[in-house]
């Protein structure tokens, strides 16, 4: 077992990307001239140096498990990777139930969203569903989209909408033109949606990856949103001015306070695994801020467990 900082707080991570056979069946036939015929698959998994079974979303869950042990990790929330694909997620929290959770990935433009959403909740037992406004192309604050939040507020569910910079390694890797449009990336487009459905909790990851201050804007004033803190946040690089994550931290913690934090690593594939650099990097942030045990616990597995009703 590795050791890691904080051995004595929980982890809860909320925010890991589950990988499916038909996630990697779709970017295998996007790069196919690039591999050989009779092993698209087995050419897009050299490229990418991955090492794992994507075949079986049981045998993925349980390396995920063993991983967990391995960085003593309490339980994940797995990101459906691959849209109307909930199934496979689905399938590893069915069979790790104590340990994993998901989130079903829905586009409202589409006629079947509220009925995907009650299934996925309802028979498949996923804890929320994920938006991403830029990849399927819509105003999240737009009419038509509205019956997928009357939906998701039925179920009580929380919902991840990823707003700001959206960018997939393994669309960068096969040279893939990126056809997302992140005119429809500003998190103040949720601020009327939020207000609106004041019983829903969105959650916006990466602290708005690139709109900010736009995150902090919209959770000043509306109590029901919530960040996550996922991956690296490379997205600062791009700021026009200087920050850094620790000031990051700070400001969030001054307007959202430390229950509406939720701990992410944006942790992907094998033989990379769980991204405990990530981990330690904002522990040792926090535990630079000042940040007492007890708002810890909560950030780094309290607040996930809350928010995403992972106790019942």
């Amino acid at each position: 077992m590795m050791t890691r900082p904080l051995p004595d707080v929980p982890v809860v991570d909320a925010h890991v990307h589950f990988f499916s056979p038909d996630f990697i069946a779709a970017y295998a036939a996007l790069g196919k001239a690039q591999f050989p015929p009779d092993d698209a698959i087995g050419g897009l998994l050299r490229l990418m140096g991955w090492d794992m079974d994507f075949t079986d979303p049981v045998a993925l869950a349980t390396r995920w498990i063993r991983e967990m042990d391995e960085r003593q990790i309490s339980r994940m929330m797995l990101v459906t990777s691959w849209l109307w694909d909930e199934e496979s997620t689905a399938r590893a929290v069915q069979t790790y139930p104590d340990r994993l959770s998901g989130y079903a990935m829905i586009n409202p433009t589409q006629d079947i969203a509220e009925t995907r959403i009650r299934r996925a909740v309802n028979e498949l037992g996923l804890k929320g569903v994920t938006l991403f406004p830029a990849m399927h192309g819509f105003h999240v604050d737009a009419p038509e989209v509205y019956p997928v939040h009357e939906a998701i507020a039925q179920a009580k569910i929380p919902t991840f909408v990823h707003f700001g910079l959206l960018k997939i390694g393994i669309r960068d890797k096969l040279g893939l033109v990126s056809k997302f449009d992140l005119r429809l990336s500003n998190p103040l487009d949720l601020l009327p949606v939020a207000k609106d459905f004041p019983d829903t909790t969105f959650i916006i990851p990466h602290f708005g990856c690139g709109y900010f201050h736009e995150m902090l804007m919209v959770a000043a004033q509306c109590p029901n949103v919530c960040v996550d803190t996922s991956s690296s946040n490379s997205w600062i690089d791009l700021m026009p001015y200087s920050l850094t994550l620790k000031e990051v931290y700070k400001k969030t913690l001054a307007v959202l306070g430390p229950d509406r934090i939720l701990f992410g690593s944006d942790s992907t594939a094998f033989p990379k695994g769980w991204r405990q650099e990530v981990f330690e990097a904002q522990a040792a942030i926090l535990q630079d801020l000042g940040v007492s045990k007890e708002d810890l616990e909560n950030i780094f597995g309290g607040n996930a467990i809350r928010i995403l009703n992972l106790a019942g």
